[in-house]
């Protein structure tokens, strides 16, 4: 009787067919979550974080003894600080208060219900939110546009109360 021949060692083509799919599946799955299923969660996150920021703000104009402002373009936002002896504003470079831009959302304001015109700290006008250094503030809406087909975030204050983020 002759024995069996040994089997090479190794993998056979179904089973490297196998792994190769399998790889791809899970490859697909985590690209989704990243690129296209967490864009909600983002636009979430970035409301809020505006609104925690513009609080932030407030809390630093009142400590400092300063007036802050915030300017917003279409898609960014920037913090500037009034600089008293000049009577201009100056983009303040300090964390989290840094220029803020937005790759999925366009920003519009709204102060007393009325749609503003976006300007932008270059262009030397007075910014569409003013915080004091009393701890009052202009009384706005912003809204955050997603640029897909969804419902959009507002973060707004009565310039009075805490800032608040919610989904319109």
């Amino acid at each position: 009787m002759s024995s069996p021949t040994p089997r090479a060692a190794g993998f056979t083509l179904i089973e490297l067919l196998i792994v190769v799919v399998i790889v791809g599946v899970l490859a697909s799955a985590v690209t989704f979550s990243y690129l296209g299923g967490d864009r909600e969660k983002k636009l979430q996150t970035e409301a809020e974080r505006l609104a925690r920021v513009l609080d932030l703000a407030r809390d630093s104009a009142v400590a400092r003894n300063e007036e802050w402002g915030l300017y917003v373009d279409e898609r960014k936002y920037t913090f500037a600080v009034l600089d008293a002896d000049r009577g201009e504003w100056r983009e303040t470079k300090d964390r989290p208060f840094v220029a803020r831009a937005l790759e999925t959302a366009t920003l519009a304001v709204r102060v007393e219900k009325r749609e503003l015109r976006l300007a932008n700290a270059k262009t030397k006008q007075v910014p569409a939110v003013m915080i004091f250094s009393s701890g009052e503030q202009t009384p706005f809406e912003i809204e955050l546009k997603p640029d897909w087909e969804s419902r959009s975030w507002r973060v707004h204050s009565d310039g009075l109360s805490r800032t608040v983020a919610e989904r319109v």
